[in-house]
């Protein structure tokens, strides 16, 4: 074997080493620490068992209360991996390990990571897969699953907690998802509130599974943010897409603050009254009504786009000027906000979230999973947005 001096050896002979002696180091790292943890919590069981029997080993002592009887071998999934543990036995019952409980298969620790990446969005398949090489045990979906359930405490709080009346900007909308039922699935809609506050973050206040979008379950829901802080003082205005109970609701609820209906909503009703040869046209005529630089200019361009269609289309024209006034308070609000505050895309997008984590699921199993999968997309949303506020609020002019 040809041995290279230093000064002959290229930089790709000297990264090859590297990277060797890089991976030897942390191999036997992982080793050490894995060997140290295994010894550690073995002396910590050897002295929990001592205190539990009343004497050490080999001792006499008018204090003992029992005998040991041996070891026993068990697994447990550490953050460090798996390691095979000495288990102390104790004659006669009633000995039970604090340090590591009966039945318990991993460290909390562990639990939370996997409680965490769960709350991120990722589903459990992909939990279970994507940790197998880090932790070198395989953990089955059902398990993190399991794991997932211990979010209903963190659930009930969430809609328990008190709100900060800071929103300027208040958005409501639904989305319906399936949960199974004994002869079939039933649709639920998700009722969600969405604030922007005056610090310019942005954040999903609360949801509320629901059966339909009725007055009564919009009065159910908003009046509960209303009793747990949010009245409403700061309220600048109120975006919804137009359904008929949310708007009565709105109406019983926060009865002096205006309401922006949504101009994408809107459209889409106007299409309905069109013929498709002339859809785009009248589309695009409507459209420059709320891209009007003032809402005096909006009103005059409403005028010249009513004039031209409405020997043809009255329905579609009465669709918007029934409602005229409302599709334009958003006018009143500062220019650089209208662009968001015109349409309720904002929770739109926030609702592709959560359809891009549940389509894996054709249905839900209950109520419960259903507001676990929810919590967890817009714990995520939120945390985000939380360190990204609305560039609106924080640029200086």
């Amino acid at each position: 074997m040809v041995v290279k001096e230093l000064t002959e050896l290229s930089v790709t002979d000297l990264w090859k080493e590297y990277q060797r002696s890089f991976k030897d180091f942390w191999q036997h790292s992982d080793e050490a620490v894995k060997s140290l943890r295994k010894t550690l919590i073995e002396e910590a069981l050897k002295a929990e068992q001592m205190g539990y029997v009343g004497c050490g080993s080999y001792e006499r002592s008018s204090g003992r209360k029992c005998y040991r009887n041996g070891y026993w071998r068990r697994w447990i999934i550490l953050k460090e991996g798996r390691l095979e543990i000495k288990m102390p036995r104790v004659r006669g019952e009633g000995y039970c390990s604090q340090i590591i409980p009966r039945y318990k298969q991993r460290a909390t620790e562990v639990d939370d990571v996997l409680k965490r990446i769960f709350l991120y969005g990722v589903s459990t398949r992909r939990v279970a897969k994507a940790l197998k090489p880090l932790i070198g045990e395989s953990i089955s979906a059902q398990t993190i699953s399991n794991i997932a359930k211990s979010l209903d405490e963190e659930v009930k709080r969430f809609h328990s907690r008190g709100i900060q009346d800071r929103y300027l900007y208040l958005f409501l909308d639904g989305i319906v998802l399936k949960v199974k039922t004994g002869i079939g699935s039933k649709k639920k809609v998700i009722l969600v509130a969405y604030g922007i506050r005056v610090d310019g973050r942005r954040e999903v206040i609360d949801f509320c599974v629901v059966n339909s979008e009725s007055e009564n379950k919009w009065i159910g829901f908003l009046q509960d943010l209303n009793n747990r802080g949010l009245s409403g003082e700061a309220l600048g205005l109120i975006i919804t897409d137009g359904n008929k109970g949310l708007e009565k609701a709105v109406e019983f609820v926060y009865p002096l603050v205006k309401r922006q209906r949504c101009w994408a909503h809107k459209l889409r009703n106007v299409a309905n009254y069109l013929k498709k040869k002339d859809m785009q046209r009248c589309i695009n005529g409507a459209r420059r009504i709320y891209e009007a630089s003032s809402r005096q200019q909006a009103i005059r361009y409403y005028k010249q786009w009513a004039d031209r269609w409405r020997a043809e289309y009255p329905k579609a024209v009465r669709c918007i000027e029934k409602d005229l006034e409302e599709l334009l308070n958003f006018y009143y609000t500062p220019r650089q906000m209208w662009v968001k505050l015109r349409t309720t895309n904002v929770v739109e997008r926030a609702f592709r979230e959560v359809r891009r984590r549940t389509r894996p699921m054709s249905c839900f199993n209950n109520i419960e999973s259903i507001e676990r999968i929810v919590y967890a997309v817009i714990s995520y949303l939120n945390e985000h947005w939380s360190l990204h506020p609305l560039k609106e609020f924080t640029q200086k002019d």
